[in-house]
């Protein structure tokens, strides 16, 4: 079995991220010949991955290949940075270039890579299915508010403080560590899927590629 491992950004992601791409996987049907990592790397935000050409990218992809057999690399950061290396923020920009970097280190050859913007946050694309966890219980028993609604427009338009948002909808807050990931178990992904969120579509693009790949020991690099 080849193994996909994960590159998040913080705590809260390292829980989620892997129930997330689990779930994902398991849309697209029997994934038995791939092992997902549930131990991912956390790297921060990326700023601190480009920085003097991309040192600690390329240092956390080479202790990611000491686990066993791995065949795929899937590295999900947040999207809601103004620059990057003195620059303006574009994320298919950066994405490519985080993809270049990682050929340096054996991408597109020994295994295959993939990297993906939440736009503007992970916790983004839980808003954007919020309307399906309306009146849910959370496992600690904190009740979602039963008229949570998601914003209209478009969620990945501009700043906005998505974790802020989430603070309000129900009882004691939010906390990336502690509901991040039950909100990914709770959400319906045909919901986030209805509001046409671009970086939803490049994760689940994403996933299914790396499968691919992975199934037909083809490494890729993606974006190219």
């Amino acid at each position: 079995m080849r193994r996909l491992i994960l590159f998040v950004e913080g705590e809260g992601e390292a829980d989620a991220v892997p129930t997330l791409v689990r779930r994902l996987l398991t849309e697209q049907g029997d994934w038995y010949d791939i092992l997902l990592d549930n131990d991912p790397f956390r790297v921060g935000e990326v700023n601190k991955l480009v920085k003097d050409d991309f040192r600690e990218w390329k240092r956390k992809l080479g202790a990611g290949l000491k686990r066993s057999n791995v065949g795929g690399v899937l590295l999900i950061l947040d999207g809601d940075v103004a620059k990057v290396g003195g620059h303006a923020f574009c994320a298919a920009t950066v994405a490519k270039s985080l993809a270049i970097a990682a050929t340096h280190v054996g991408a597109g050859k020994r295994f295959s890579v993939a990297i993906v913007f939440a736009r503007q946050e992970y916790e983004t694309w839980l808003i954007a299915g919020v309307g399906s966890l309306a009146g849910q219980v959370l496992p600690d028993g904190r009740l979602i508010r039963s008229n949570a609604k998601a914003p209209e427009g478009d969620l990945e338009s501009g700043p906005r403080n998505a974790k802020g948002w989430l603070d309000d909808i129900f009882e004691g807050g939010y906390k990336p560590t502690r509901d991040q990931a039950a909100l990914t178990r709770l959400v319906d992904l045909k919901a986030i899927r209805a509001r046409q969120l671009r970086s939803f579509r490049r994760l689940e693009s994403a996933v299914s590629i790396l499968l691919e790949a992975i199934r037909c020991d083809r490494p890729i690099v993606s974006p190219s």
